[in-house]
């Protein structure tokens, strides 16, 4: 008998696929569906109530409650009586719709206490009736008690039939349930969902931060000088100053990373020149396996050459993929995307090993394209953006007796006007070469 309630409170993994467990599948609508069951039996008690006739008692304690100058409640405070005795079962009201709620939520939790819980009912119950384990959940316990005390005066209490009340508190019930699950009120805003993810540590960007400094980063940033070491040519670099010991990680907020760096007109300034010595490491079953640095010469407008080992941040494609495929939502790519640079300094900087062994080098979006507009300059044909076009089309409809000279001059205007704010932004070599002399110093 302990034994079966041990399980029933504690849990035991299920020993299905050899011992992994149940994977946990979809939660279904078992939850909406008690809830509309609840919310069905409210309006039907309600409309009974509202259509019944009321007895000539109960009509009496009403007007006297509502207007205390009724012959038995001339020396009794009937009117504040009233307020706190409706405000106690209103707010006992809302409470019980929170547990109401919670046991929709329970009644489809308990279809997954195998895959999601091992076995454990207890655990169960504690995860859907969260709200009322909590310490601030006490404050209420605490008020609710005081609210009963302050309603249970004797000679007021005699005066007043707590009839008309229940109508009240069973209102509250109804009205938050109707209002959550019929109306969608219970839908949670972009913020709170933030919100709850930062505080419990379960934000994509956070565990994709945590896959990469420990499946990579954490594995090469500690034997990074070792590495450089090994080629002798580096080694001399290195202890010339001319090439740092440290690794930048680029990551751009469009989250769009190309599979070379230093062959496209975006990385003007930036070429490919050597690899350092392959690290083998053994990982996850793998003997040796192989990780391969490279090293970039960067080049600035003055003609002074910098050495850097530095590569996008892979996992950050991930990021964008998702965005594509909708399992993040792309309003949302941009807050991810540097929630991810938030997360990955804080990894790095933490760890002894690993601290100022490594640089988070950010790009905006139109930094990413700042390169190209330089190369556009150069280009016969002249490059029209959307802008132009809509306004050079915006005119003619405005004037149509506009020649097409000056549609073509509307057109060169806008993308005049275009490739000026591009050329307040910072090239990645720029960016790049910053980050490096920061360094030095």
């Amino acid at each position: 008998m302990w034994n079966w309630l041990n399980n029933i409170i504690q849990g035991n993994p299920p020993l299905e696929a050899n011992g992994f467990g149940e994977i946990p599948k979809k939660r279904g609508i078992l939850a909406g569906v008690t809830a509309s069951i609840f919310i069905v039996l409210f309006i039907i008690y309600y409309l009974i109530e509202v259509q019944s006739e009321q007895p000539e008692s109960l009509k009496r304690a009403l007007h006297a409650c509502l207007n205390h100058s009724a012959e038995n409640c001339k020396d009794t405070p009937i009117h504040k009586y009233h307020c706190v005795l409706a405000l106690f079962f209103t707010f006992c009201g809302a409470i019980c719709g929170k547990f109401i709620e919670c046991f929709c939520v329970f009644t489809e939790e308990f279809r997954h206490v195998s895959s999601r819980h091992d076995n454990s009912y207890w655990q169960t119950f504690k995860s859907c009736f969260q709200a009322f384990f909590t310490k601030r959940s006490a404050g209420a316990y605490i008020l609710m008690v005081i609210m009963y005390f302050m309603v249970i005066d004797v000679e007021v209490y005699e005066h007043v039939n707590l009839k008309l009340y229940l109508l009240s508190f069973i209102s509250s019930v109804g009205v938050t349930l109707i209002t959550n699950y019929a109306f969608g009120f219970k839908t949670l805003s972009i913020v709170e969902v933030s919100e709850i993810h930062e505080s419990s540590n379960t934000n994509v960007a956070q565990g994709m931060a945590w896959s990469y400094f420990t499946g990579y980063l954490r594995i090469i940033l500690p034997k990074l000088k070792e590495t450089i070491s090994k080629d002798d040519r580096w080694k001399t670099e290195m202890e010339a100053m001319n090439l740092p010991c440290k690794f930048f990680a680029i990551v751009p907020l469009n989250c769009k990373i190309p599979s070379k760096l230093g062959e496209s007109p975006l990385h003007e300034g930036i070429e490919f020149e050597d690899k350092l010595p392959t690290l083998l490491v053994d990982r996850a079953g793998v003997k040796e396996r192989p990780y391969v640095h490279s090293v970039y010469k960067i080049q600035n407008a003055d003609g002074h050459s910098y050495f850097a080992i530095c590569e996008y941040v892979t996992i950050i494609d991930t990021l964008f993929q998702m965005s594509d495929s909708k399992p993040v939502d792309k309003k949302l790519l941009k807050e991810q995307c540097r929630l991810l640079v938030r997360y990955l300094q804080e990894l790095v900087d933490d760890d002894p090993n690993c601290r100022r062994m490594c640089k988070i080098v950010t790009l905006s979006v139109v930094s990413a394209h700042s390169a190209s507009s330089s190369s556009y300059c150069h280009t016969s044909e002249p490059q029209w953006d959307k802008r132009g076009a809509a306004l050079a089309l915006l005119s003619v409809e405005c004037n149509e007796a506009m020649n097409f000279d000056h549609v073509i001059n509307l057109f060169a205007d806008a993308n005049t006007q275009n490739a000026v704010a591009r050329e307040d932004r910072p090239l990645l070599r720029d960016v790049l070469i910053d980050n490096i002399r920061e360094f030095e110093i």
